[in-house]
């Protein structure tokens, strides 16, 4: 079976749902082609008994114009739920208890979460000179230059595992977080970069759910394409095609099909872009199949509220590796919209594993499920057993910009070059969150139309 498009979209995670979407809403042909029986990749919501977990990303953080602009388009904007004033409260585990993280000046004048050595070393980073321009840092090398060691341990580490569930020691400051390497190149201070993006525009922020999860949104996003989206549908080789491509798959029932098209969208993760790409040559196939990924596991909990001894009034709490718990962090969801918990119980998703610790994910479910139960149990003062638990492993979860990922980058610049009519989207670049994936998705569906209209 052999069919003639447009667009070929690889990968139906939020990244190619949003390219299809695009460029079929400016009237291309697309069939978007998804290896799984349902749309989203990680976003996964899970509804029992009352209980609504999210089994992958949580919220989205409203930081990029192009996420309202999606939602608008998908008709789905008057159906976000903001998250409760609440989600304003982070807590960092410190001394085998939770600390809120300070919100101003004053409150971090006042926290325990820093030494007053700490608090002054921070008036130094005025003064710190920036790295060469040529330099590329550790995460970890850059805090400890400008910030110091405390801040690295309570605060920047602690970031670093909730979006990456990444090592510090290894992530890029320039790939993984180029928003505050950014800072120092641009104002030579963190502090006086911050200030100064404060002047600027910026979207209305804050985080948002949907009322049946975040999966709301790819499957609106797929039911929006109709028959353009491909489930059970995996592409096995890409190849050049005259002008064209042609992309070889196979379909339900293993049937083997062939698609022609104009251009190809790759938002496939890292393993299947390296063997779907190969067939085209060129440096990023064979090296991005060495991106390394952490491991995490997502434990799902339900509790009666008479059995949690804390408030739960904020977003979660992080957990330094310094602090030698089992888990990266804790979520409280119920804390944040409505319909997360049956009344007169909350909900909780923690995680394990993360790229310092992959070997806790991949422990058996019984043994990860009991071990971040007595880690919640000591330091949210919990009584008794969940009511309704689940545990979700992903493996591989997040890509790691390590230091050296800007070959990977460079190679797939080379190789759309090379290639015209090639795009690369997903998170194995320019972002790892649900928002950088939308926002970098919109800026390959824009060249790709470009491309088509040419």
């Amino acid at each position: 079976m052999s069919e003639r498009l447009d667009c070929i979209v690889l990968g139906g995670g939020i990244s190619g749902l949003t390219a299809a979407f695009l460029l079929r809403e400016k009237g291309f042909s697309v069939a978007l082609l998804e290896a799984s029986d349902r749309p989203g990749g990680s976003i996964l919501t899970w509804k029992h008994e009352g209980f609504l977990f999210e089994l992958g990303p949580n919220t989205v953080l409203n930081n990029a114009f192009e996420i309202d602009s999606l939602c608008e388009k998908a008709g789905i904007l008057s159906r976000r739920l903001t998250a409760a004033p609440a989600a304003k409260v982070r807590y960092i585990v410190k001394g085998g208890r939770l600390v809120k993280l300070p919100g101003g000046p004053l409150g971090f004048a006042a926290t325990p979460l820093f030494s007053l050595r700490a608090k002054l070393r921070l008036f130094r980073e005025l003064f710190v000179p920036p790295a060469p321009p040529e330099a590329e840092e550790t995460i970890a090398a850059f805090v400890r230059r400008r910030l110091g060691e405390e801040f690295l341990a309570y605060a920047v580490g602690p970031f670093v595992s909730g979006v990456y569930a990444g090592d510090p020691e290894k992530l890029s400051v320039r790939h993984a977080v180029p928003k505050i390497h950014a800072l120092e190149k641009e104002h030579g201070s963190l502090i006086r970069g911050a200030v100064a993006k404060r002047k600027g525009p910026a979207p209305a922020g804050g985080l948002f759910s949907f009322p049946e999860g975040l999966e709301e949104l790819p499957r609106k996003l797929a039911g929006l394409l109709g028959g353009s989206f491909r489930p059970a549908t995996a592409a096995s080789a890409a190849h050049r095609d005259g002008d064209g491509f042609r992309v070889e798959a196979t379909g339900p029932s293993g049937a083997r099909l062939s698609f022609g098209a104009r251009a190809v969208v790759c938002a496939l993760p890292a393993s299947a872009a390296a063997r779907v790409l190969s067939p085209l040559g060129g440096e990023f196939p064979a090296g991005i199949a060495s991106l390394p990924y952490a491991d995490v596991a997502a434990v799902c909990l339900g509790y009666r509220r008479e059995q949690m001894g804390h408030s739960l009034a904020g977003f979660g709490f992080l957990c330094p590796e310094a602090e030698s718990r089992h888990v990266l962090g804790c979520l409280f969801p119920s804390s944040l919209f409505p319909g997360r918990a049956p009344a007169g119980h909350v909900a909780l998703t923690a995680f394990v594993g993360g790229a310092v610790h992959p070997e806790r994910a991949a422990e058996p479910e019984t043994a990860v499920l009991e071990k971040t139960v007595a880690a919640l149990r000591d330091l949210l003062a919990v009584r008794g057993e969940p009511v309704v638990s689940r545990v979700e492993r992903w493996c591989p979860a997040i890509p790691q910009y390590n230091v050296g990922h800007g070959r990977h980058k460079a190679a797939a610049d080379a190789l759309e070059r090379g290639t015209p009519g090639l795009f690369v989207s997903g998170n194995l670049l320019h972002g790892v969150s649900l928002g950088n994936c939308v926002q970098n998705a919109t800026a390959v569906a824009a060249r790709a139309e470009a491309h088509l209209s040419a």
